[in-house]
């Protein structure tokens, strides 16, 4: 886990087990699923499963299994870690919006994930504005990157 980005990403101060970490990549695999993953979605979900400790090769691993079963046993793994769950939420948005464009598809599975998941009208926009936020200081440290150089 990486304990500094953990913590402002995830508030964690501790390293999740590992069969959590597997579930929470699993489910982000599923979201970049819904159109077809690409470079800039697998970039994220391979960024989140680092700070969160992932063991090598989880996303690799888990692209490969194509057991359509695979979000519901997630979400099943995921539920008693409510926290995370606005966390996957952000997350997924982070993933879908990664390419550029939300799909229909994506947008299909966003109401549907927000659904199982539980997640009030309250956390979907914490979750959202949180998403806006993370989006904004790429953006930002791009910027300043850029002015360096």
């Amino acid at each position: 886990m990486n304990p500094f980005a953990a913590r402002f990403l995830y508030a964690l101060d501790a390293p999740l087990p590992r069969d959590v970490v597997q579930a929470y990549v699993e489910a982000l695999v599923v979201v970049a699923r819904a159109n077809g993953v690409v470079d800039s979605e697998l970039r994220i979900i391979q960024g989140v499963a680092d700070i969160l400790g992932a063991a090598p090769r989880t996303v690799s691993r888990v692209l490969a299994n194509g057991d359509a079963t695979v979000f519901d046993r997630a979400l099943r793994v995921l539920a008693p870690h409510p926290r995370l769950l606005c966390m996957l939420y952000r997350d997924a948005l982070l993933v879908m919006r990664a390419d550029g464009v939300v799909s229909h598809e994506e947008k299909q599975l966003l109401v549907r994930l927000s659904s199982q998941l539980g997640l009030g009208k309250a956390q979907r926009i914490e979750a959202t504005l949180a998403a806006d936020v993370v989006q904004e200081v790429e953006r930002t440290m791009r910027d300043l990157a850029d002015e360096i150089q």
